[in-house]
């Protein structure tokens, strides 16, 4: 199966929904505990108007918070960067870097890197199941998710919530789509294992999952 094809088939269809709903869960493990637990119903139609109801968990040294809410919100008419642009925007000084040349090629570099590092399953009835091993992809995909991680960690800690965690390190994952045969997104599906050293060089295991399922 061509993966550009398919790809660009999956684009226009989810593009082209009158509305896309489903549900967003996430966990975080340390450890063995889990430490965060987090469940996003959402629902956008094709005007914009966007509804998310959130519930989670975070464990902060044995007592649990808890948090609900309903979002209801417009998108219509207005425009946001891309994740992998929001992802990079901070790692590129000045306007050469973020639109000129350079920029404009190091994206190109970034997406084509992440494309011939995908893996496409086709099955019998036209479905599919796109793949991508975290080893195997560009460094420059490693390196910002790991950028990221960390990133989300620092600020946690600060709250309490993996405190002890100082620095993340040999970051490991995979990334699993279910296509169905009418090239619409079924789910998405992302692990990520990490260890962490604290502020004794003491190793901490860290593990996130993060599960999208469509309606």
């Amino acid at each position: 199966m061509n993966k550009l094809k398919l790809l660009y088939d999956v684009a226009r269809t989810m593009k082209n929904l009158e509305k896309v709903e489903g549900v967003l869960q996430l966990k975080v493990i340390k450890d063995q505990d889990e430490v965060f637990n987090l469940r996003n119903q959402f629902e956008k139609n094709v005007a914009g108007k966007t509804r998310t109801t959130v519930s989670s968990v975070l464990n902060l040294e044995g007592g649990h918070v808890t948090r609900e809410s309903t979002t209801e919100f417009d998108l219509s008419g207005q425009c946001h960067p891309g994740m992998l642009r929001r992802m990079f925007h901070h790692r590129h000084g000045g306007e050469e870097g973020c639109c000129g040349v350079k920029g404009f090629f190091g994206r190109l570099s970034l997406a084509l890197g992440i494309l011939n590092s995908l893996k496409v399953e086709e099955k019998g009835d036209g479905a599919a199941v796109v793949s991508l091993e975290l080893s195997e992809a560009p460094e420059e995909l490693q390196a910002a998710l790991q950028e990221k991680l960390q990133y989300k960690n620092d600020c946690l800690s600060q709250h309490g919530f993996l405190k002890e965690c100082h620095q993340v390190e040999n970051l490991n994952g995979t990334l699993v789509m279910t296509v169905s045969k009418d090239k619409v997104i079924e789910t998405i599906t992302l692990n990520l294992d990490s260890t962490a050293l604290d502020e004794k060089k003491g190793q901490h295991t860290l593990a996130a999952s993060a599960e999208v399922q469509f309606a």
